[in-house]
């Protein structure tokens, strides 16, 4: 198992280093944080610099050669996440690519609207969560005709108030499918989340929707949707603690008490340490599942296996354990500084929380790893 970037990955990782160095500072995110206040939505979305990222090729180089991609995969999709989640910016990275265009291009049928969302021209998003946390889809869809008529309810759906299309799991005689449809056709209520990214509620009642909209069938289908999904945010997470961190290195080197740095004094240093730790923690997990199920879709597995899917569940869990356990500490070892939300690191910690309870919290990745050692 070999972590180096390739050369393609190194290039990509580079290019959007580039671009988000050079649209997502501090002042300029402030800037869309106030603005979005001031509109009275809330939420952030920065349309510009996603559309920036597709168009230097960063959303098609993730897809398959296929697809005209540069077919970087799972693994490339975990680095963008993670470059994203560094400068905590306000980018469908997890919606668009791991919810929307990789799944468009694995299950096929919609080049058109693929296409679409690789040029940064329209967003696909997932609506993987429902009303209660229910164990089954309670969503059903039915054949009606040419097409089929969706009944249920959706809810935290990210950047479901933004979104062209959905892709809305469903049980249709008997098994789940996934269903492609228009957002227009749902009744929406945006969010006001955490982490200030776009979130709503999704309701459908009796919405109708062409044979084509069925994307694919099978628990296999939904289940790689989800898992791809939570490796996604793990990355991010990673991301998130990894610059957290260092942002806490800079403050305890720099700041001084009784003329010496406060980083030199053993409680600080211990702390700082221990961040760390978690932090490579998380990452390192993160990548190993990203390893395990890239090497899984190019052997031609139509779905990652129990272990593969444990292992994700072992990465997010380290994404709201360890993560959470990273974003105190820095906080913390801020002292007031760290409490006050003009500082960047608030908007680290708030990120944080927000991934944190995404497509299920530590205690949720805890059962599924639990369920999984019992069978």
């Amino acid at each position: 198992m070999d972590f180096d970037l390739t050369e393609e990955q190194r290039a990509l990782i580079d290019l959007v280093d580039q671009i988000l160095a050079d649209h997502c500072g501090h002042e300029r995110l402030t800037g869309l944080e106030k603005e979005a206040r001031g509109s009275g939505i809330g939420s952030v979305h920065d349309a510009s610099v996603w559309r920036a990222l597709a168009d230097a090729g960063a959303v098609s180089a993730l897809l398959p050669e296929s697809a005209d991609g540069g077919d970087l995969g799972v693994l490339g999709l975990v680095l963008l996440a993670e470059a994203a989640g560094k400068r905590t910016a306000y980018l469908p990275v997890v919606a668009a690519v791991a919810l929307g265009a990789l799944p468009l291009a694995r299950f096929g049928g919609h080049a058109d609207l693929l296409a679409a969302v690789a040029a940064g021209e329209q967003l696909v998003t997932a609506a993987l969560e429902e009303p209660g946390e229910p164990t089954t889809l309670t969503t059903t869809a039915r054949s009606s005709g040419d097409g089929y008529v969706i009944d249920g309810a959706k809810s935290m759906v990210p950047y479901g108030d933004l979104a062209d299309s959905v892709l809305i799991p469903a049980e249709l005689d008997g098994e789940p499918a996934v269903f492609v449809v228009p957002r227009s056709s749902m009744e929406v209520t945006p969010l006001l989340v955490t982490g200030r990214q776009p979130y709503a509620d999704l309701e459908l009642e009796a919405v109708s929707v062409p044979g084509t909209a069925l994307l694919a069938r099978g628990a296999e289908a939904v289940d790689w949707i989800r898992d791809l999904g939570t490796l996604a945010l793990a990355a991010e997470a990673s991301g998130i603690c990894t610059e957290a961190v260092a942002i806490t290195a800079r403050y305890t080197s720099t700041r001084k008490q009784f003329g010496e740095p406060i980083a030199s004094l053993q409680a600080v240093s211990q702390r700082a340490a221990d961040a760390y730790i978690s932090a490579e923690v998380l990452r390192l997990t993160m990548l190993h599942a990203a390893w395990l199920m890239d090497d899984a879709a190019r052997g031609g597995e139509t779905a990652p296996s129990a272990e593969i899917s444990a292992d994700i569940a072992i990465a997010k869990f380290h994404a709201g354990d360890a993560g959470s356990r990273v974003l105190h500490a820095a906080q913390h070892l801020h002292g007031g500084i760290g409490v006050d939300t003009d500082y960047p690191l608030h908007r680290y910690f708030v990120r944080g929380k927000q991934v944190e309870q995404t497509l299920g919290t530590a205690t949720r990745q805890l059962l599924r790893i639990g369920a999984h050692l019992a069978e």
